[in-house]
């Protein structure tokens, strides 16, 4: 309460208590009268119907006259601006003993002060009397009440003082350090510590952060030298004590480590990585880690400059071709938890991670022998050489667009030589010794799907057996590498069901031969301006492969997929109101690659037709429910970013040519110039027209651009992705993924140790039906936590022993009681809430601190 309200209670209680009396007075003697401002009380007062009057040296008598004869109805406050006289020298001593125990108002500041804060401590009175000037700010006391404990000791009413005048979130020691930091810096002629010493003596705060981070004080730059302590503790906990930078104790350790871990981690942490950065310049870390190999660093991750030296070394270890894959996958896992990874090396590591992954599957490639016959060399790709691709493809992209990546510019050039002058040369290699023979006789590959029964192998059944309606998305040289990303990232949705299997595309590889293929019907003429026929009919542009489709399923209907899904959803309607089936084109990669002007951002349209195809698929199931939908595409392509080289070009192919490119051509009475070989398109039914194709990684000279090509029969060409894409409604929905389950795998739950491993298991692999789980791991007791805080993913795919983890937890030091209780929390931040996804109850066995 205030003084107005605790007088008002006062005459309240005297009437209560006298209830003969229809008055009551209130005398109040006040010593500090000099600061005080009576016009408030006065005007509250007299709303209240009480009067008052103010007593002097002179008027006593005057005063007993008005108070006994005058007025003796109405309540009155006698006011007397200097101290109580005794007793015995009091002449108004039986008025004021007229009102009894509540007939005297006593102005204690400090103690209505205390009763307002809830301080009722008399050992707190000092403190508050010594501090008067903090407590007279409404603002301040505000945010005190807010932060102050309950049942609070004097030294809870210190930090909580320190906490209001530096801004801290809380009274807690870090707290307090935090925000003297972040609003001042690590000068102790900061404006922060211009506001403690302004209220408060400075000293208070140190001996509060020292002893809470276990430092002795050092009078020379104190604040300095309290983060100097706390980031050396940090720093020693991962290297060697020969390489660190002097000696700077703590009796606990722990504390000051997770103190670093847990600000790295909040939206303040820009101020802690420039101290960070001061200390790595004072303590010459980046010179003294020079001295050692980067074997000492892999779990250290306080400055930046490890990073650097762990980037480089790894990246030598590529160029010198010894690097261990499954070690480096360890390392890097653990490096992903680093601030200095997330924060400025993001796009370093993401390089580095795919080549990494790219070493692993060249050293596949390498040990694997040839294929012996034609279902092998495609099942070889289809099972594992198409992630070369892909991961060639992603490199390229991290680094062509990345920033500062110019000093990988030697490993990139080394990833690309293996690429194509050993990768894509061996399987060319090896796609000329098992084709030629077939290509020349007949391009069947035993229980593959042939692109030309693409309609009646997924369409037809469903518009013969169901309701539904199929949407087909053709999106020109989509290859197979792109699809199956593609198709990892449509598994990733909740409520589809995704699958992809892939089809042998026609031969010559090209747009107009395969965009037919995939309608319904039978290719019967390619005429001497290129045009191919289905039934009868030209497939040349979108408006012939309607009418194909129509003549088979009137309910058709052939559309550009960037203006159809650019519609809203009453336009969109119009087009395809009544329609069974949907055939969407879409022609990015083509496009780009085809022009010399161009070709060299192929890798760039890959990565915008993955997103636009997404894209597309959200818009078909959200705005026209769609729940069948087809993804596929008329070929593939090959792409190297290299100049070809001179024994790579073959001579152009002369004849009566009806359609050609880089790498074919189709006509009558066609050449075959080294390098080429001749094809027989009586698979297609066509007796009177032949092809020639290039073999291997050949070019013939012909205009346009050489680094993008397709028409041959390399896997990158001939083997197109089919992706099935299925809704699910109803029952059947998922409202959630469902993921791996995991569980801690010791035995014996007993912490002794103030740094401890606790083992996790992943009892299920991650695959297209369980996904990944993210856990947010730390120890708590009595709801306080006690340990650092850990998020872990557990997204193994392999056997058992891969689907282990050890985690390292650091106790925060504390006297604990043998015997006590502790829980392990695992918070489950996988999705877009954060669930209790367990807890786990460890029993504490450790020797007091």
């Amino acid at each position: 309460m205030n003084i107005i309200e605790e007088l008002l209670q006062l005459f309240k209680e005297q009437l209560a208590e006298n209830k003969a009396s229809s008055r009551a007075i209130v005398f109040w003697y006040d010593s500090q009268s000099v600061e005080r401002d009576l016009e408030e009380i006065k005007q509250v007062l007299h709303n209240e119907g009480i009067h008052v009057w103010e007593l002097n040296k002179n008027n006593a008598f005057r005063t007993k006259v008005l108070l006994e004869l005058e007025d003796t109805e109405n309540s009155y406050l006698v006011y007397a601006p200097f101290a109580k006289p005794k007793d015995e020298e009091n002449f108004l001593i039986d008025v004021l003993l007229y009102g009894g125990k509540f007939g005297e108002f006593q102005a204690d500041e400090v103690a209505i002060k205390m009763k307002e804060l809830r301080l009722d401590h008399l050992s707190v009175r000092p403190l508050i009397e010594k501090h008067w000037s903090f407590f007279k700010s409404q603002k301040r006391i505000a945010k005190f009440k807010k932060l102050l404990p309950n049942t609070p000791n004097p030294d809870h009413v210190k930090q909580t003082m320190l906490a209001v005048l530096v801004n801290a979130k809380s009274i807690h020691s870090q707290d307090l350090l935090k925000s003297v930091i972040q609003f001042g810096g690590m000068r102790q002629s900061n404006e922060v510590f211009l506001q403690i010493e302004k209220y408060m003596d400075s000293s208070l705060f140190f001996e509060l952060v020292e002893d809470y981070f276990g430092i002795k004080p050092n009078q020379e730059k104190r604040l300095f030298s309290i983060m100097e302590h706390i980031v050396f503790q940090h720093y020693a906990f991962h290297v060697d004590e020969k390489m660190l930078p002097g000696i700077y104790p703590s009796t606990v350790p722990n504390i000051c480590k997770v103190f670093i871990d847990d600000w790295l981690k909040s939206d303040d942490r820009g101020i802690l990585e420039d101290i960070l950065n001061e200390l790595e310049r004072h303590w010459g870390v980046g010179h003294s880690i020079e001295k050692y190999t980067y074997q000492a660093f892999i779990r250290c991750d306080t400055f930046s400059v490890i990073e650097r030296k762990i980037l480089d070394a790894l990246c030598e270890l590529f160029i010198t071709e010894t690097v261990v894959p499954s070690e480096w996958k360890e390392i890097l896992a653990a490096r992903s938890k680093s601030y200095w990874y997330k924060t400025h090396f993001h796009e370093e590591y993401e390089l580095v991670e795919k080549v990494l992954e790219f070493y692993e599957q060249k050293a596949l490639f390498e040990r694997e022998n040839p294929p012996s016959n034609l279902e092998q060399w495609y099942e070889n790709y289809t099972n594992h050489h198409y992630v070369i691709d892909r991961l060639y493809r992603q490199i390229y992209v991290t680094f062509v667009n990345g920033t500062n990546l110019d000093k990988y510019e030697e490993l990139m050039q080394r990833v690309t030589f293996w690429y194509e002058a050993k990768y894509l040369a061996t399987l060319s290699k090896y796609t000329d010794d098992v084709l030629e023979e077939k290509l020349e006789k007949k391009w069947k590959i035993p229980g593959v799907v042939d692109q030309r029964d693409f309609y009646s192998t997924y369409i037809r059944p469903i518009i013969e057996g169901t309701r539904e309606r199929v949407f087909v998305i053709i999106s020109d040289a989509l290859r197979y590498e792109a699809g199956k990303e593609l198709a990892d990232k449509f598994g990733q949705r909740l409520n589809a069901e995704v699958k992809i299997s892939s089809m042998q595309s026609t031969v010559p590889t090209y747009t107009q031969v395969g965009m037919a293929a995939l309608l319904p019907g039978k290719i019967t003429d390619i005429s001497s301006d290129g045009q191919v026929y289905v039934d009868g009919v030209s497939t040349k542009g979108i408006q012939n492969r309607n009418k194909v489709l129509q003549m088979h399923e009137p309910g058709s209907v052939a559309l550009n997929m960037e203006q159809f899904i650019s519609l809203n959803k009453e336009n969109g309607q119009e087009y395809i109101r009544g329609k069974r089936v949907v055939y969407l084109y879409h022609d990015n990669i083509d496009a780009v690659g085809d022009s010399s002007k161009t070709e060299r951002y192929t890798f760039e349209a890959v990565e915008s037709t993955i997103e636009r195809i997404q894209a597309a698929v959200r818009k078909l199931t959200g705005t026209y429910e769609a729940v069948r939908i087809f993804m596929t595409t008329d070929h593939g392509f090959l792409y190297q970013t290299s100049e070809i080289e001179k024994y790579q070009k073959a001579d152009g192919v002369k004849g009566t040519i009806f359609d050609s490119n880089r790498r074919f051509a189709i006509g009558t009475g066609l050449s075959v110039p080294e390098g080429a070989f001749k094809l027989s398109l009586d698979y297609l039914g066509l007796v009177n027209v032949e092809a020639v194709i290039a073999k291997g990684l050949n070019r013939f000279t012909a205009g346009g651009g050489q680094r993008f090509v397709h028409g041959g029969a390399m896997p990158h060409e001939s083997i197109v992705p089919v992706i099935e894409y299925r809704q699910i409604k109803g029952k059947a929905r998922k409202s959630e993924q469902e993921r791996v389950n995991v569980r801690i795998s010791s035995i014996q739950k007993v912490i002794t140790s103030y740094q401890f491993v606790v083992p996790f298991f992943q009892e299920e692999k991650v695959s297209s039906e369980l996904y990944k789980r993210t856990l947010r791991a730390a120890f708590y007791r009595n709801d306080e936590r006690i340990s650092n805080e850990l998020t872990i993913t557990f997204d193994a795919t392999g056997d058992v022993f891969t689907r282990q983890t050890e985690v390292v937890f650091h106790l925060l030091e504390d006297r604990y009681k043998t015997g006590d209780v502790c829980l392990l929390r695992l918070e489950d931040v996988s999705g877009r809430t954060t669930e209790l996804y367990s807890e786990e109850e460890f029993e504490l066995k450790l020797y007091s601190i």
